[in-house]
């Protein structure tokens, strides 16, 4: 996710959160490389999505010459937004989620070009619309029956469009369930690097998902997004979009989070295939936003 934001212009610089960059915040300045204490030497403010009930993080940022501080836990009940990327903002002391929405992610032209590429050996050339279907998440307790979406999938193709599947490391099992069950022949998107599989979604016309990273990057992209929630609550992590629809089945009854791993009803994830197809139709007929169901 650095590198693509880098590459999108949104950062200069990352330090991996694999190497000893985060750690070494926590045991000291002395414990940091001089490259590392030398650039936080020209930081004005260090914002951090994370406790530092001891204040040591703190002590660090500030002895390396970061003048202002603020680091706060997402979980924090000192904030009283519903919406996380609100409660963020309240975090850093701003207010309001419309410049988060305004302005979509705009991606190089050389991994425009590597997508197009990869899009082109994918897809029949009659057919220009793509649609990406990326039936898992990181948790399958958050997607619905990967069997739903064929309906949605054989649609698309009956619409001379290209549907495509999206592959992530934890999706398989979801992929391989669509494609054991659909009768027309739909491709995958798998193994990509971040940054291309984002530039396969900025060639997209309509995205279709659950409550995941991806779901998020494709909103960012400003592709017309359908999400499907279900034990998540929208109104604390819905994509923020240009043209963002939620849809989901009945409200979730679970309490907890070894609740909804052991529920076997899964009413909240119950969305008809015919919901999210009158969705697609709605955005692919260009209207901006769907009111959220």
């Amino acid at each position: 996710m650095g590198a693509l934001l880098c590459g999108a212009g949104e950062v200069d610089r990352v330090f991996p959160l694999e190497s000893s960059y985060l750690s070494g915040l926590w045991a000291g300045p002395d414990s940091l490389c001089s490259e590392f204490r030398a650039w936080l030497g020209n930081c004005d403010i260090a914002v951090g999505w994370l406790p530092d009930a001891e204040g040591a993080l703190s002590a660090t940022l500030r002895a390396s010459g970061v003048q202002y501080v603020c680091l706060q836990s997402a979980a924090s009940t000192d904030l009283c937004a519903e919406h996380q990327a609100s409660r963020y903002l309240d975090a850093i002391q701003l207010s309001g989620t419309s410049q988060l929405v305004g302005t979509p992610l705009v991606l190089s032209p050389a991994i425009r070009e590597r997508s197009r590429l990869v899009l082109q050996a994918l897809i029949q050339e009659n057919r220009h619309t793509v649609v990406v279907i990326h039936p898992g998440s990181g948790s399958p307790h958050k997607c619905l029956d990967a069997r739903l979406l064929v309906p949605v999938i054989e649609w698309l193709f009956q619409a001379d469009m290209a549907p495509l599947l999206l592959e992530g490391p934890s999706d398989r099992e979801a992929v391989e369930r669509v494609l054991a069950t659909i009768k027309v022949d739909v491709p995958v998107i798998r193994g990509l690097a971040l940054s291309t599989m984002a530039g396969v979604l900025s060639h997209a016309k309509l995205y279709v998902g659950h409550d995941s990273g991806v779901t998020h990057l494709a909103a960012a992209l400003s592709v017309p997004t359908i999400a499907c929630f279900g034990p998540t609550d929208s109104r604390r992590w819905a994509p923020l979009g240009r043209a963002v629809s939620i849809v989901s089945g009945a409200p979730c009854t679970c309490r907890t989070w070894s609740a909804v791993a052991e529920c076997r009803e899964r009413v909240c994830l119950q969305i008809a295939p015919e919901r999210i197809i009158e969705v697609c139709r709605l955005l692919l007929s260009e209207r901006r936003t769907v009111p959220a169901t």
